[in-house]
């Protein structure tokens, strides 16, 4: 996949098909539109796939007191999207002047003028333009004046919801790790590096990597969870806490993200880890003593080993 940082920096003349969106997530609903975008570029042997996106989220540029949670980071996104064979990414920068650009004149200034497009897919709540303005329906009346084909790619739905990067991350908020993960068609990761905490989870017994993640990205739901760590490319089990931690923590209310791997003895702070987020356990929960804490802690940890050795166990049985 070549990756370019404007629409100028794309130089092939090549006739292309084309689709943009902003793909947070590159859930199941964006691989269904890829596909689609991949397969009817493959049909014509001199067509290219190409995929638009942008950088930052255009609600951030046009509400910038709103905060915004992603479900990828940028090099996240990326990784993604390379991951499902389309050609050429490009991400654009979006600005206050990009976002004053109609449809009209975004296909005629910026698209057509800089690409061969024969094609455009797009998926069933797409828009271009300034407010919005470029619907499916604009688009249709586009296609006659500027001689490209449109296709629409209808929702795709799980548990008769329709998935969307909005719907994940309320889900994911909800604690719904299941549903979230089925969507995104992958385990919804949180990466970090790791950084010092109180060396409290040490002395319970429990050693913990606190991991620091990019401040943008969405954190679930607060309570124990089941969890995969991939560090230097091997997977270990583990079980992950998100919250206050008020039991120690009386009056501080930063939420953290500590991470206790089983069987695991390296000393990894400063070292970046990936936690891929397997299944919710309990909420997170405030008890009278350390003790108490620490008695929770180790039930957590037999039920979650108990859990992961039933799904090693089924996936042999399987076989």
């Amino acid at each position: 996949m070549k990756i370019y940082s404007f629409i100028d920096e794309f130089s092939s003349f090549s006739p292309c098909v084309f689709t943009l969106g902003f793909f947070d997530g590159v859930h199941r609903g964006h691989q269904r539109v890829i596909q689609n975008l991949i397969f009817r570029a493959k049909k014509k042997e001199e067509y290219c796939s190409v995929l638009l996106t942008f950088n930052p989220h255009p609600k951030e540029v046009l509400n910038p007191g709103k905060k915004i949670l992603y479900l990828n980071t940028l090099s996240e996104r990326i990784y993604h999207l390379r991951k499902t064979g389309v050609e050429h990414l490009i991400i654009h920068p979006f600005t206050i002047n990009f976002s004053k650009l109609s449809a009209k004149d975004f296909l005629q200034k910026i698209l057509f003028s800089k690409l061969k497009i024969k094609q455009i897919i797009t998926g069933y709540d797409s828009h271009l333009g300034k407010d919005r303005d470029g619907s499916s329906h604009q688009l249709k009346k586009f296609s006659q004046i500027y001689g490209f084909k449109l296709y629409q790619v209808s929702p795709h739905k799980l548990k008769k919801k329709i998935i969307s990067s909005t719907y994940i991350r309320k889900s994911l908020l909800k604690g719904n790790i299941e549903w979230a993960n089925k969507a995104l068609g992958y385990l919804y990761t949180l990466s970090g590096y790791v950084i010092k905490g109180r060396g409290i989870g040490r002395t319970l017994n429990f050693p913990t990597a606190n991991v620091q993640v990019d401040k943008k990205k969405l954190i679930p739901k607060k309570g124990v969870y089941a969890v995969k760590i991939n560090y230097l490319n091997q997977i270990y089990q583990g079980m992950m806490n998100i919250g206050i931690c008020p039991t120690i923590h009386l009056f501080n209310k930063e939420i953290k993200i500590e991470v206790h791997i089983f069987d695991f003895h390296q000393n990894i702070y400063g070292k970046k880890i990936d936690v891929l987020i397997v299944q919710i356990f309990r909420d997170e929960m405030k008890f009278q003593t350390l003790h108490d804490l620490k008695r929770q802690i180790s039930q957590d940890k037999m039920k979650i080993k108990n859990f992961f050795n039933q799904i090693i166990y089924c996936e042999k049985k399987n076989r």
